[in-house]
């Protein structure tokens, strides 16, 4: 748990669109090239997972800047099959270092 040097990692909850449902048969060639698009921005998907609840899906990725994030997410919106929330981390140790600083 030391310094963390990675880049920004995101978590992205989400949910699949009638418009997914409706080709779910194709879902796995979809998340292969969300891990595609996220790599050609210069960023890297660590995790994902589909999920039973309020969300569909959790992805947990990292992105370079907020700029490549931005076009990430632009990117996905015009296919029209999810509806995404997504969320930037801290690394654990940093909220360590400043809890001890307070």
């Amino acid at each position: 748990m030391g310094k963390d040097s990675r880049m920004p990692v995101y978590v992205m909850l989400g949910n699949l669109t009638h418009a997914a449902f409706d080709m779910l048969d194709t879902i796995d060639e979809r998340d292969k090239k969300a891990a595609q698009i996220i790599e050609s921005l210069g960023g890297k998907m660590l995790s994902l997972y589909y999920t039973l609840g309020q969300y569909d899906f959790v992805v947990i990725f990292e992105m370079p800047s907020k700029e490549m994030l931005v076009k990430f997410l632009t990117i996905v919106g015009k296919f029209g099959t999810v509806r995404t929330e997504t969320m930037e981390t801290i690394p654990a140790s940093m909220l360590y270092k400043i809890s001890k600083e307070v």
